[in-house]
């Protein structure tokens, strides 16, 4: 359950905030970018909810998919086929959080007083007058089942039976395309010396004495005899292969292809020499299963690279001024239509 925190509270969580390293990934920059506000709940007063964002997840678990080295079960579960309602699962997922701090006993019935407590706190039910029946809309079979399979959970990402069958098939898709092979250097063998293949690679790298950046990279393939870096990032779109450039720009991958390769950069920094070339790829599948490579060039990648250096001072504006309002770009200036 999110709650309101008072100012004592308030004050606390952005001392501890400022205390500590500020890290910004990709996700986190972004949302400082266009909804600080937002950025503020969430990362300061630590006010995230959990949501299942299918379409965030596709790229991860297809890339998961295809490498078969990877240990699948330890990252994703499977959600029941039949789940409770939307306002059932808010509500089983605030008593599951009460069972794993006070824990009263392993059934969803033993947490009757605070199912209704979170009941009258959220207005659900609230036509039932008759306490036991208002509990079991949410303590029914599924509810049950629901919060057996959250004990099962164990930090791994819940997926449903759906997406596991769409990226499956997507999967298959990427191994049987030659040129992603190549790319992705799935028939590679990773020796640390020559060739060096990293996948779903953790990176972080000092920025500034303000932040840090950090990241979470697809696919790393460094050819050392070739002096030769690629970035692959799989991404999925709604849409078709021809307007996934408006994706680009509505989400900031392109911001995102700068922090990676700036983190690429840091990590291979003792091998890396600067004649050594860059190479950065999208890859995508669309609405068609259609799969496409999109390659950034030199030129793209330039202009990326001064864009993002207006996002990071607008960054360090919003951290340093405390200022968390509005985006900064209407900090500074008079917007007219």
């Amino acid at each position: 359950m999110i709650k309101t925190n008072n100012s004592s509270d308030t004050q606390m969580l952005e001392a501890e905030f400022y205390s500590s390293e500020i890290k910004l990934s990709y996700s986190s920059l972004n949302k400082l970018l266009t909804a600080p506000s937002v950025y503020y709940k969430e990362y300061i007063l630590k006010q995230k909810e959990e949501t299942i964002a299918k379409y965030l997840l596709e790229g991860t678990l297809i890339h998961y998919l295809v490498l078969d080295g990877l240990d699948f079960d330890s990252k994703f579960i499977i959600a029941p086929n039949s789940l409770p309602s939307d306002n059932s699962i808010s509500v089983i997922k605030e008593v599951f959080e009460i069972y794993k701090s006070d824990n009263k006993g392993e059934d969803l019935q033993d947490y009757s007083s605070d199912i209704l407590d979170i009941l009258n706190e959220k207005k659900l039910h609230a036509r039932i007058k008759d306490d036991d029946k208002r509990v079991a809309k949410i303590a029914d079979i599924k509810g049950h089942d629901y919060f057996n399979f959250l004990k099962k959970q164990n930090g791994r990402t819940i997926i449903d039976a759906e997406l596991l069958d769409k990226c499956s098939k997507r999967a298959e898709i990427i191994k049987a395309d030659e040129n992603t092979r190549n790319l992705i250097g799935l028939d590679l063998i990773h020796d640390g010396t020559k060739i060096g293949v990293y996948n779903e690679i953790e990176l972080e790298a000092p920025y500034n004495d303000k932040f840090s950046l950090k990241g979470v990279l697809d696919n790393l393939v460094v050819d050392v005899v070739n002096q030769e870096i690629i970035i692959n990032d799989f991404k999925t779109t709604s849409k078709s292969l021809d307007r996934f450039s408006e994706s680009v720009d509505y989400y900031n991958y392109w911001l995102q292809a700068v922090i990676y390769i700036k983190l690429a950069q840091d990590f291979l920094s003792d091998v890396m020499l600067d004649q050594w070339t860059i190479k950065f790829n999208f890859i995508v599948f669309d609405r068609y299963d259609q799969l496409y490579s999109f390659g950034v060039s030199d030129n793209t990648l330039s202009e990326w690279n001064k864009k993002a250096l207006e996002v990071f001072k607008a960054a360090e504006y919003h951290i340093d001024n405390k200022e968390f309002k509005l985006p900064y770009k209407y900090t500074q200036n008079s917007i007219m239509l």
